[in-house]
């Protein structure tokens, strides 16, 4: 993926949350058309959401996920918001956006997911191309160094990844 010279990229972008915990952004992009906390799941096989619902294929029998990488991005937004936010003024209003990517899926079904879901990388770097710039070089420079600055001293190190979760019929 090329950017332009004047964005930033963070890979695996550590973000403080409420009660000195945190919250790990796969690929956290920063330029004048926005920020884009880009969430990366490598999942294999068939997936289909519907508001936020997802399900995962196996054979012929679709089983819902519990855990949602729509609702996860949009948690990771609600963070970065909580973040950056106070500390900047004279922003645009939605200049932070929360795309999933699925580079590796079989297929990929969405319907009325509250973020941008993505099936590649071609797709997410099509995405940045798009968006009108929104953010001076000066506020790209001032969000990337609140992230860099961003006090996890403290905080212990993450735990493995979570894979999806397939619900049993008798979970419902």
């Amino acid at each position: 993926m090329s950017l332009p010279d004047n964005w930033v990229m963070f890979k695996n972008a550590l973000i403080s949350t409420k009660y000195r915990n945190f919250t790990e952004i796969d690929l956290l992009i920063i330029g004048n058309a926005g920020a884009f906390l880009v969430e990366v799941k490598t999942w294999k096989g068939s997936f289909s959401a519907n508001q936020d619902k997802w399900k995962r294929r196996e054979g012929a029998k679709w089983f819902p996920l519990e855990n949602s990488p729509t609702s996860q991005s949009i948690y990771h937004k609600k963070m970065f918001e909580n973040l950056i936010m106070p500390q900047v003024s004279g922003f645009p209003e939605n200049f932070i956006f929360a795309p999933v990517v699925f580079p590796v899926a079989k297929w990929i079904g969405i319907t009325n997911c509250s973020v941008p879901v993505l099936q590649g990388f071609q797709e997410l770097t099509q995405m940045l191309q798009q968006y009108p710039k929104c953010l001076t070089n000066e506020q790209v420079l001032i969000i990337s160094k609140l992230v860099e600055n961003c006090d996890i001293s403290d905080i212990p190190k993450p735990s493995a990844k979570p894979k999806p979760i397939l619900l049993k019929p008798s979970d419902q």
